[in-house]
């Protein structure tokens, strides 16, 4: 199923690193007064010497200086805000204002988690989990990471899940693992949502749902995030069910898609293929698959494993053949796993009204197609 590839990108890069440092603290406003910021951190305001911590580390509204945002962030984190503590862990864990040093980044992420910040408390686990300023222990990270997604924070629920989906650390579970990705695809985390619409896809931890799939999937797609969009356009021309193949709308998701990424990942390039061809153009189809096998070979930066590439190769090829069959690509029934419940608290498909397919006749064949350019940018 070629869809996990796309869906567990997001999840993966969750587990790998903390969030960025501006995007851990939430940003800050634009309308502000420097003078007036400068005096209220002055007088010992713990949010003033925060966000003016903040705004001298990103250069937002006044000049970047990182010695200058590590004075204000520390003084910030001695009056106990949390969100400067964890911002004085990432700084000390990436070098920035400090001298690298993973140790005391621990000690700042210890402190903030166990005052009860979820970021925190989800850097906290990654420290435990890649042994960064502390030794390993893997219980210690599956504790503060369930912390943190007991708060409702949809990235640490997020993570929790994907661990339990794969066994990761942690004893594989996949129906608990449904039921996290369904709180932080509540939560809003796009990444979720399209982990969930895959268990549906597959019948993972669920009971087999393509319109519940769709659904979750639209719901991403709705977002800026060019994966949720090709995770989309990739069920609709290839869902095992042909009902609910939709060729025109597979081609302007991942084209869409495409455009987002400027046409530089190959799994987005044999998505349109997928699409093109589902929609009755062969030509078109065969000649972007075939850019997507020349890129796929033409990986150099690691990004596929050694490993998986000549299956890869082999699956592009594969599909190539079936296109210049003038035949659209239909993936195989999935087998789903026995005595999955349904999730009571998932309404997608009263929010979505997502509904019930009719078999489509076969799109007529684009006689004029192989002698169309294919225009990816």
């Amino acid at each position: 199923m070629k869809i996990l590839r796309f869906a567990l990108l997001g999840a993966a890069a969750l587990l790998v690193g903390v969030l960025p440092l501006h995007a851990q603290n939430g940003g800050v406003g634009d309308d502000f007064d420097p003078a007036a910021l400068q005096q209220l951190a002055e007088r010992g305001n713990a949010d003033a010497q925060f966000e003016l911590g903040i705004r001298y580390l990103g250069g937002e509204g006044m000049p970047k200086d990182e010695k200058k945002a590590a004075e204000w962030l520390t003084r910030a984190a001695e009056k106990e805000k949390l969100e400067a503590m964890n911002a004085l862990g990432t700084m000390n864990e990436e070098g920035v204002g400090f001298p690298k040093d993973e140790k005391k980044a621990f000690e700042w992420y210890e402190k903030a988690a166990k005052y009860g910040l979820a970021l925190a408390q989800q850097n906290l686990s990654q420290c435990y989990e890649l042994g960064k300023g502390v030794e390993k222990n893997q219980a210690e990270a599956n504790k503060w990471l369930k912390r943190a997604a007991d708060q409702d924070f949809a990235p640490s629920q997020a993570m929790y899940a994907f661990k339990l989906e794969r066994g990761l650390g942690i004893d594989k579970n996949t129906r608990e693992a449904a039921e996290w990705y369904l709180k932080a695809a509540q939560n809003g985390l796009i990444r979720a949502m399209t982990h969930l619409a895959y268990l549906y896809y597959t019948g993972t931890g669920v009971p087999l749902d393509y319109r519940r799939a769709e659904a979750w999937y639209r719901r991403a797609a709705r977002s800026d995030d060019p994966w949720a969009r090709n995770d989309l356009a990739w069920f609709l021309a290839v869902c095992p069910d042909d009902s609910f193949h939709d060729g025109e709308s597979a081609v302007e998701f991942a084209r869409n898609a495409v455009e987002k990424l400027s046409g530089k990942q190959y799994e987005m390039i044999d998505t349109l293929a997928a699409a093109l061809a589902r929609s009755g153009k062969f030509g078109e189809a065969v000649q972007t698959q075939m850019k997507a096998i020349v890129m796929l070979d033409g990986d150099k930066d690691g990004d596929v494993k050694p490993e998986d590439k000549a299956k890869l190769e082999q699956e592009l090829s594969e599909r190539l053949k079936t296109y210049k069959k003038q035949s659209a690509f239909t993936e195989k029934d999935p087998t789903p796993e026995s005595g999955a419940k349904p999730l009571v608290e998932d309404r997608i498909l009263q929010e979505e009204a997502v509904p019930r397919r009719r078999a489509k006749p076969a799109p007529k064949k684009d006689q004029d197609s192989g002698d169309k350019p294919v225009v990816i940018s």
